[in-house]
């Protein structure tokens, strides 16, 4: 058995040597062993020659098999080791040089691997992953504030759920020419408000000073009477219109905390003007109560216009219901009437500043609701079916 160990050394070389070093060790091997047999052969009586040689081509096939066997092996061995190291000394390069941070963690909270400097706000990316995998209703991305910079964080589950994968960017820059754009659009529409109110606020004051005129004019005081009612009705349409103009101008939330969506709907349904003659008007609330982070008393006034809106609307034994739920992401409130709905025309101008189909409207009140929900990060969505109603649906990122 002791020539068996020739296969082992071939097969040891050609790990290190590679083919040509196999071919060159199983060739030295055979010659060896032919000089071995000879030796071996030349002590014994029996000796014969024939024997002898069949000996020798046995192993020495055995020993060139082997040879070009392990050799082929080697070099498919050879050329993977290079790939994986290629492929490895690439992703490595790229990963480091990425410009967002990675972060993988595993079940028990271990970073096993990430391309960002040892900081704070990488124990923050840590702790909002191990978090992730630990608990299902911890949201997969969430947005971070750190050293006056804003950053995103989105997480993955990886290998069938036993660690996490997390991208860390920075939306400093976007957050930034999205403010820009936001008070660019804000400037225009104020500039192009300020002549739709210039034009609003005209017709109260020709009305004023008609009646101021003919008040003064006025030999009888009962002549005067009627004129001076019209008088101070005009007037607080005007205050109307001002007020609502102020509204819409600063809509941008103050103080936010963490508020339960019920306390601000029944803060805004007492909030809400509920015509007299319309007592009767049934409030139906099925409430899934969730947490926003919200200016209270910005998001009540938004609420309080949709449910203001809803009541002119709805006829005096009609009802309103209003409907909240949540995801995991996003909760929700739904404001149903059962009015008269709005027009497809109509329905894409709802929430234009001073559109209103409402004699005597300022036309302000959808537009302010808007603007404030959506500088909570939230949505306002509407559809309406003439005849049967109006549906007005607010999403808004859980706290």
């Amino acid at each position: 058995m002791f020539p068996l160990l020739y296969t082992i050394l071939i097969i040891t070389s050609s790990l290190y040597l590679y083919r040509r070093g196999a071919y060159a060790i199983s060739l030295t091997a055979a010659l060896f062993f032919f000089g071995l047999v000879l030796l071996q052969s030349r002590g014994l009586e029996s000796y014969n020659f024939s024997e002898v040689m069949y000996r020798f081509y046995i192993f020495a096939l055995l020993f060139l098999l082997t040879g070009i066997l392990s050799g082929a092996l080697s070099e498919r061995y050879q050329k993977r080791v290079e790939e994986a190291a290629r492929l490895r000394l690439t992703t490595e390069d790229i990963i480091k040089n990425l410009p967002s941070g990675v972060i993988t963690v595993d079940s028990k909270g271990d970073i096993l691997y990430t391309n960002m400097p040892d900081s704070r706000l990488r124990a923050m990316v840590h702790l909002h992953v191990a978090k992730f995998l630990k608990y299902q209703d911890t949201p997969n991305s969430i947005e971070l504030k750190f050293a006056g910079r804003s950053y995103i964080v989105t997480c993955v589950r990886i290998f069938k759920d036993r660690a996490g994968l997390a991208i860390l960017q920075d939306m400093t820059n976007i957050r930034k020419l999205e403010e820009k754009s936001r008070i660019a659009r804000q400037t225009k529409l104020l500039a192009e408000l300020g002549g739709s109110l210039a034009h609003e606020i005209r017709n109260p004051l020709s009305s004023i000073r008609g009646s101021l005129e003919v008040i003064r004019d006025a030999k009888r005081r009962k002549r005067a009477v009627p004129f001076i009612e019209m008088a101070l009705s005009e007037t607080k349409r005007l205050n109307e219109i001002v007020t609502d103009f102020l509204n819409f101008a600063q809509f941008t939330p103050k103080n936010k905390y963490k508020v339960r969506m019920s306390e601000v709907i029944s803060e805004a349904l007492l909030d809400s003007i509920l015509p007299v003659d319309r007592r009767a008007l049934d409030i139906k609330r099925k409430d899934e109560d969730f947490y926003v982070q919200a200016d209270l008393n910005k998001l009540k006034s938004g609420f309080t216009n949709i449910l203001n809106n809803a009541y002119e609307v709805s006829s005096e034994t009609g009802a309103i219901e209003i409907r909240s739920y949540r995801d995991t992401k996003e909760g929700y409130v739904e404001i149903q009437d059962h009015g008269h709905g709005i027009s497809k025309q109509d329905l894409k101008r709802i929430f234009e500043p001073f559109f209103t189909t409402k004699k005597g409207g300022t036309g302000l009140g959808l537009a302010i609701a808007k603007n404030i929900i959506e500088a909570h990060g939230g949505k306002i969505e509407v559809k309406s079916k003439p005849g049967v109603g109006t549906t007005f649906t607010i999403k808004l990122p859980l706290a």
